[in-house]
């Protein structure tokens, strides 16, 4: 099995054996605790809108792995896939038989060893590559980028990045490189001073967006809102974003001013606006009309969960019921905490991941909400009791991991109207 094991010893050996295809094309690297996903789908949208050939390399998937590596918004196909993870397989196995490794590729690993390769395949301008877990380690770190954006650091994964948001931002930080721009979301004070020491220690030039842009919400329709955007190089005057949710404004303003500083790669202001109203970037709060209203929201950790329950009391729906699972290493008491008063009823259930927390553990760390708690052998049978529960003028709400969305979300969407 090919689990978490961080560093770039292995990365760098593969890549040396496949010719290096992470040197043939240029790219902008985003870490962060939330919101990476959402930059990296904004700004790929963008530069794909301005006429640049793209890569994408993101995670966790959602249904299927061939999500993950995408050229010019297209994912790879299932048999480009397989050819390229058998020339990786069979590089590793050259490599391990020669002792040049020290344990087997991981799994994050050999799929960034597969994106790496097909990009170059591909002849890409530019990729834009998602870091997986903290930054620094991670296997994607064996780049050398043009940007690097930190979207924002808060307490996650505190097993492998550090228990303090120093600590966690120190980690993130290891992306930056020197001389090479790096666009910041961070809020919490700890964190930003860990970013400004770094960025003076290799001269990074450094933008942070509460200090260097101005965001201004203008105008909502539903869950979408429209903004005025003021970045270091242009003003976009009432830009509608794609993206459901108001925190969506920061993710936007860190893409475009992250493409901005590709100064290889120019955009105007045109591509800019199609990019955000055309980027899709589903599993994030993103609503179906089943059985029941059905909002999917991938929240896994409490800065998510904040985030989802903000949205929930800006939409003010008459009743909502939750359908809630999560990995056992995540922070369920603070996800709970924020998301389960608002709740009529809360239906627990373990997620297909051998990381799952039991829906039993959720329940007992939430006594104050037992009465409108219950817990469910698999994901479909919490939906459907939710359905059951919520009235026809309620809202379902589906979060608490990734892993949980993508396994209701085929369901959720042969049951749609």
């Amino acid at each position: 099995m090919r689990i978490i094991h961080l560093g770039l010893h292995r990365i760098a050996a593969i890549m040396h054996a496949l010719d290096s295809p992470h040197r043939k094309y240029a790219v902008l690297h985003i870490a962060g605790t939330n919101g990476k996903g959402s930059v990296a789908a904004t700004s790929e949208a963008i530069l794909r809108t301005a006429g640049w050939k793209t890569g994408l390399y993101t995670s966790p998937h959602l249904e299927k792995i061939e999500e993950r590596i995408r050229v010019a918004g297209r994912e790879i196909s299932a048999r480009k896939f397989a050819s390229l993870a058998t020339r990786v397989f069979e590089s590793e196995e050259e490599l391990w038989a020669r002792s040049e490794l020290d344990m087997r590729l991981t799994y994050f690993e050999f799929l960034t060893a597969c994106a790496f390769l097909h990009f170059a395949a591909e002849k890409i301008d530019v990729g834009v590559i998602e870091v997986g877990l903290g930054g620094r380690l991670d296997a994607t770190n064996i780049v050398s980028p043009q940007v690097s954006i930190i979207t924002g650091i808060s307490l996650d994964h505190q097993d492998l990045l550090g228990s303090t948001l120093s600590e966690i931002a120190a980690e993130k930080a290891g992306i930056i490189k020197a001389g090479v721009p790096v666009i910041s979301g961070c809020r919490a004070v700890e964190a930003k001073h860990v970013i400004w020491a770094q960025a003076r220690r290799v001269a990074a030039p450094l933008i942070e967006i509460d200090r260097d842009c101005h965001i201004h919400v203008v105008g909502e329709r539903g869950p979408y809102v429209t903004i005025d955007l003021m970045t270091p190089k242009r003003f976009y005057r009432r830009l509608p974003l794609a993206l459901a949710g108001v925190h969506q404004a920061r993710n936007t303003a860190l893409a475009v001013a992250g493409v901005e500083a590709l100064e290889a790669f120019p955009i105007d202001g045109a591509s800019v606006r199609r990019g955000v109203a055309g980027v899709q970037w589903p599993g994030r709060l993103e609503e179906y009309q089943a059985r029941r209203r059905t909002l999917l929201e991938g929240a896994h950790n409490a800065e998510g969960a904040r985030a989802l329950r903000n949205h929930l009391i800006r939409c003010e729906d008459s009743e909502i019921h939750i359908v809630f699972g999560a990995l056992r290493d995540k922070d369920i008491h603070s996800m709970g905490r924020l998301l389960f008063p608002l709740a009529r009823s809360v239906h627990l259930t373990p997620v297909a991941n051998s990381r799952s927390a039991d829906a039993a553990d959720i329940a007992a760390a939430h006594p104050r909400f037992r009465s409108r708690m219950r817990a469910h052998t698999n994901a479909k049978a919490a939906l459907r009791a939710a359905w059951d529960a919520c009235p026809s003028d309620g809202l379902v709400v589906v979060t608490g991991s990734l892993y949980l969305v993508g396994e209701l979300l085929p369901f959720i969407r042969s049951s749609t109207k």
